[in-house]
């Protein structure tokens, strides 16, 4: 394993902002997909700019099981291990839930229910990017059996079976499950982490073997640039075909492009190692309030929205542009004055010891 493994990598610095930064696009331009006319071109710009971003969620997968394996020696006792992961990522999740769904309640015409508050926060339904977060408590939840399986066999045979298990659970487990099942209803398994399974297995495959894939990354940049393109051409033509009716095989393509583009991404990061990530430097805030940024962008989002309608503003390229600029702007404003009040927190801890 890499030196100095309990320092923060600069590649993983850089990759977890830009994950960042796209996932909060996905979700500023779903409004201009879902509405503007499909025969003009921005609506054609926008779409295929928010279709070759979803790969950042399985991007935030494989970076999850990387820094597990990177940091496997600082995991000394499971306890501490789940107690810090309930406190840095189950706490802020169930905060952020509640708001989504008193958000809700106050604007979307929902009526308080206790049942459907606790059932959203178990299956991650209460705002639609909210799924994540549950696969990767089930990730974490099975670190114990990760951390045995994966330094144990062969790296080649770990990868085949996450790829099958990951392409039956994704695609064809709910049809698997009705047909054994007849009388049960239908089942929405986007949260299930078998789905999600090649993402895991490769990001903690990644940080067991990190200086070996580095290595490859720097080694071999044509090929993987060329792999990117031509996933990317295919993703981006296939999903503007399918977009009214998306076939069952499209989960491959999107599946092929998010292995490409992670590893793309990746490549790209290995520019910023070294002497060049002072460059990151500008961006530390966005690494450091990462996950605040992913849980909070969709409420922040929503109340842009309602202040647009509240003012008349309806035309949907000029929504676009007030929305991400808006959108931006207001979440890093909101992690930077926590960041403060965090760092003043600890400030009064340490003048009391």
């Amino acid at each position: 394993m890499p030196e100095k493994q309990n320092r923060r990598k600069s590649d993983i610095m850089f990759l977890n902002i830009v994950f960042c930064l796209l996932v909060i696009f996905i979700h500023v331009a779903s409004e201009v997909v879902v509405k503007a006319p499909r025969n003009t071109y921005f609506f054609t710009v926008v779409f295929l700019a928010q279709r070759l971003s979803y790969f950042v969620v399985p991007g935030f997968i494989v970076l999850s099981g990387a820094k597990l394996f990177i940091n496997t020696q600082d995991l000394t006792s499971y306890p501490k291990y789940y107690l810090s992961r309930f406190l840095r990522i189950v706490v802020p999740y169930i905060f952020w839930a509640c708001l989504y769904y008193a958000w809700l309640c106050i604007k979307g015409g929902y009526s308080f229910s206790g049942y459907e508050l606790f059932y959203g926060i178990l299956k991650g339904d209460i705002w639609a990017h909210l799924y994540f977060v549950v696969v990767l408590i089930q990730f974490i939840i099975l670190t114990p059996f990760w951390i045995y399986l994966y330094n144990r066999g062969n790296a080649a045979i770990h990868i085949a079976f996450a790829l099958i298990i990951t392409i039956i659970s994704s695609l064809y487990l709910p049809s698997i499950l009705t047909s054994v099942f007849p009388s049960i209803p239908d089942i929405d398994l986007s949260n299930c982490f078998l789905s999600y399974q090649i993402y895991w297995t490769a990001g903690c495959l990644i940080g067991k073997y990190y200086k070996e894939f580095t290595s490859y990354l720097k080694h071999n940049v044509l090929t993987i640039v060329i792999c990117f393109v031509l996933c990317g051409l295919a993703e981006g033509y296939l999903s503007w075909l399918t977009y009214t009716a998306e076939p069952v095989w499209m989960g491959l393509f999107h599946m092929l492009y998010a292995m490409a583009a992670i590893l793309f991404f990746y490549m790209i990061a290995q520019l910023f190692t070294g002497k060049a990530k002072g460059l990151l430097i500008p961006l530390y805030l966005v690494d450091k309030s990462s996950y605040m940024l992913y849980l909070m962008h969709c409420l922040v989002i929503a109340v842009v929205d309602n202040q647009l309608d509240s003012r008349g503003i309806y035309d949907i390229s000029n929504r676009f542009a007030y929305r991400t600029a808006l959108v931006y702007v207001i979440c890093v404003v909101i992690c930077l004055l926590w960041r403060m009040l965090c760092a003043a927190v600890s400030k009064v801890a340490v003048r009391k010891k």
